[in-house]
């Protein structure tokens, strides 16, 4: 079990510092982590060699860290690609991504679904008149079947 030291406690893959009136946030690595991820020049489909590069992108721009916290975080990644032989812009093509995540997640955090039972094409001439950016359209039926058992 962790404990707190010099108001420090690490948690998880993160270091708290608890201040006089905030708390701060920083990356925790054990001192026993080193930089091997799946090497770009092994035959591992591109998703499983991706996969380190995304969760790292995702940590730096979805953690609470301040501006300083971010640029060692990247800097320290982008050494990680660099020895793992990748290209190291592609920590920028999935931190845009993330980005765009959660900007489109934000957007999207003002609708609300309305529901309709879907009797035919009326349904759907009924619901265009409904069409509202803040307002998603989910179909539901009357169907209520059973499940069919077999008797042998």
């Amino acid at each position: 079990m962790e404990r707190e030291q010099d108001g420090r406690l690490n948690f998880l893959d993160l270091t708290i510092t608890k201040g006089a009136s905030e708390m701060t946030f920083k990356i925790f690595r054990k001192p026993t982590t080193n930089d091997t991820t799946i090497p770009n020049d092994s035959y591992h489909p591109l998703e499983q060699k991706f996969a380190a590069i995304r969760y790292f992108a995702n940590r730096i721009h979805t953690y609470n860290l301040d501006h300083l916290q971010k640029q060692k975080e990247t800097d320290i990644v982008k050494q990680v690609i660099h020895n793992n032989k990748y290209d190291t812009s592609l920590l920028n093509r999935f931190s845009k991504n993330t980005i765009q995540r959660q900007r489109h997640k934000q957007e999207n955090q003002n609708q609300r679904w309305v529901t309709f039972t879907y009797v035919g094409r009326e349904t759907r001439y009924i619901t265009k008149l409904f069409r509202n950016p803040s307002l998603k359209v989910a179909y539901t039926t009357n169907s209520n079947f059973r499940p069919f058992h077999v008797r042998f």
